[in-house]
């Protein structure tokens, strides 16, 4: 049982449980009425009535409380007995009530009818023929036992605070009664198969979907996180460009500031090579003087030799 499955079977039975404290408690209800107006209705004693109702509640609320905590931590095969519960108990509690008040010619056959439905929306074609089978066996069984004086004795004027014929030696009566109520079974099952067939066909395209969902969802998460490396490497980019940037700026500030160092420098250079450049003309120009002033002197020293 899959989790899907699952989810759709605590689902209906939480339905069903809703349901059942409805009609459970009409059942009730209407059999205190028939007790307290005409007290020799046939019915089950006075302690058999509460009895199946107060088991029928018990076994409701524990179905409740139970089916209340989380799909996932509720075990397969406890929830498959529940479901099997479900139908199976019910059919039991109506062949009680029918046993126990001396007479399967009741009202409450009707009820069989719920059974059929609650099967319809638990099982498959399969399950509803085979409840809907279950259910004839039960009530046919009843009603020979009825036949054949097995059921509990009624009391002498039980017959006169009911609208219906005992069955008891009624071959005829007995018959027609077994064979409208079985016929409206069938009836019921065919229906039941046709609302299951609707419910089974829209579950497969209600599956169809939530796999597709499933599919685009898991393909928008793998998006999501392409994106999502996507998005990191660019922003692991964008933060080495940052600090490129950061480096080049650095370097471009580093390099203005040591041209302008190499331009003082340069200007530096310029002024002491102008300097020194006139200093060496300066000595060629005296040396040239100098030179001249030998000379001067030598030619004054070669005058003066000549005059004496």
């Amino acid at each position: 049982m899959d989790i899907f499955e699952k989810q759709q079977t605590i689902e209906a039975i939480k339905t069903i449980v809703k349901a059942r404290w409805f009609y459970a408690s009409v059942v009730l209800l209407q059999g205190i009425i028939l007790k307290l107006l005409f007290p020799s209705t046939p019915l089950p004693n006075d302690f058999l009535i509460p009895l199946i109702f107060v088991s029928v509640l018990v076994l409701n609320f524990g179905y409740w409380a139970y089916l209340r905590i989380k799909p996932e931590n509720i075990n397969s095969l406890t929830l498959k007995f529940i479901k099997f519960f479900q139908v199976s108990l019910d059919q039991l509690a109506i062949a009680a009530i029918i046993y126990f008040s001396g007479t399967a010619n009741k009202q409450i056959i009707m009820m069989y009818i719920v059974t059929i439905m609650i099967a319809s929306v638990l099982y498959k074609a399969k399950g509803v023929i085979l409840w809907t089978f279950f259910a004839m066996l039960l009530y046919t069984g009843l009603v020979f036992l009825e036949y054949f004086g097995l059921l509990p004795e009624l009391a002498p004027e039980a017959a006169s605070q009911t609208a219906f014929k005992f069955l008891k030696g009624e071959t005829n009566f007995t018959k027609m009664l077994l064979i409208g109520f079985n016929t409206y079974m069938i009836a019921v099952a065919l229906y039941a198969v046709y609302l299951v067939n609707i419910f089974r066909n829209r579950e497969k395209k209600l599956r169809g979907k939530t796999d597709e969902a499933i599919k685009k969802s898991e393909l928008l998460t793998l998006q999501t996180q392409e994106l999502s490396k996507t998005k990191d490497y660019l922003h692991e980019a964008l933060t080495k460009s940052d600090a490129a940037r950061v480096e080049i700026e650095k370097t471009k500030a580093e390099l203005e500031k040591a041209n302008l160092e190499l331009q003082a420098k340069v200007r530096e250079l310029e002024k002491y090579g102008q300097v020194t450049t006139g200093r060496e003309l300066k000595m060629i120009e005296l040396k040239e003087e100098i030179k001249n002033l030998r000379e001067t002197v030598e030619n004054l020293k070669d005058q003066l030799a000549l005059n004496k």
